[in-house]
């Protein structure tokens, strides 16, 4: 069989996958046109093969020689149709979408608990139960930064702080004989989305943050109202926290009145060991 040229397929599907493979298109004497193809198209070639077949009235087949498989059609317009199909055929997939709240927290403080759950700077403070070799005692609580690293006094961090993200995504599973591709779309509050009550579309009206981490890569729970409104809740309660530092440490009177006990603390105190005094009784300031 005379070889013509070498054909390339290729498919790019819609979750942006792309295959291809190259082939040597060949003509016999008879001028019945054929091409080499990969074994794993075999029976999408065969069952789009009776399909055409049907509906053109002419022959289109697959199968095995001694050393490789081929495709044949009448023409090499039709062979080049026929196998394109059969490659865009096998790599069809079952497509589900669904919603997902993916969410992120950190806690960028360091400290040491007691066993009565009081608190301390560190180990060394007079307020800090001693830590046992068994086990016991006081300890570190362990907190790492952001950046996954423990946080000690060689390994800093520039504030004691604490994050929470949250957002709606749309996570669409692309299943196929090769397996499964999951692509990731944040929802945004801009669009027409009739699956979203309303805490989902104030959940997504937090815009002025990005993920953390690539969406498969943080907590992950299916979308509920009840799960929306909480994260909402929360967010917002971040933002109140936010607005309530500035507000308070924005403007020193405010801070040497707390501390000349003459005005209100940001924040209640910790409990504090045995022995000492806890101020928890301190109001938070309005607005």
């Amino acid at each position: 069989m005379p070889k013509l040229t070498n054909h390339l397929f290729l498919h790019t599907t819609s979750d942006g996958l792309k295959y291809q493979f190259e082939s040597e298109i060949h003509v016999n004497v008879e001028g019945e046109f054929s091409c080499t193809v990969p074994e794993y198209l075999m029976d999408t070639l065969t069952a789009v093969g009776k399909e055409r077949s049907k509906q053109k009235g002419t022959a289109f087949y697959a199968k095995q020689l001694k050393v490789n498989h081929r495709a044949f059609a009448q023409s090499k317009s039709d062979l080049i149709h026929y196998v394109d199909e059969a490659h865009r055929q096998h790599y069809q997939a079952e497509v589900t979408h669904d919603l997902i709240i993916c969410y992120d927290w950190f806690a960028e403080v360091s400290y040491w608990l007691n066993p009565d759950g009081t608190m301390s700077a560190n180990g060394s403070m007079p307020d800090a139960a001693q830590r046992h070799n068994d086990g016991t005692g006081g300890n570190w609580v362990e907190h790492r930064s952001r950046n996954g690293a423990s946080i000690s006094s060689t390994n800093t961090v520039h504030h004691f702080s604490v994050g929470l993200f949250a957002s709606v995504v749309k996570r669409t599973s692309h299943t196929r004989h090769s397996g499964t591709n999951v692509t990731w779309e944040r929802i945004s509050q801009f669009g027409n989305r009739s699956d979203l009550g309303e805490w989902g579309f104030k959940l997504t009206g937090l815009c002025g943050i990005s993920p953390p981490k690539s969406p498969e890569h943080l907590r992950q729970m299916p979308y509920t109202e009840d799960a929306a409104k909480f994260f909402y809740e929360s967010m917002m309660a971040m933002c109140e926290m936010g607005h309530r530092f500035k507000a308070f440490f924005g403007d020193e009177s405010n801070v040497m009145a707390a501390i000349e006990g003459n005005g209100q603390f940001l924040l209640g105190g910790p409990s504090t060991a045995p022995g000492g005094q806890s101020d928890t009784t301190k109001e938070t300031p309005e607005g």
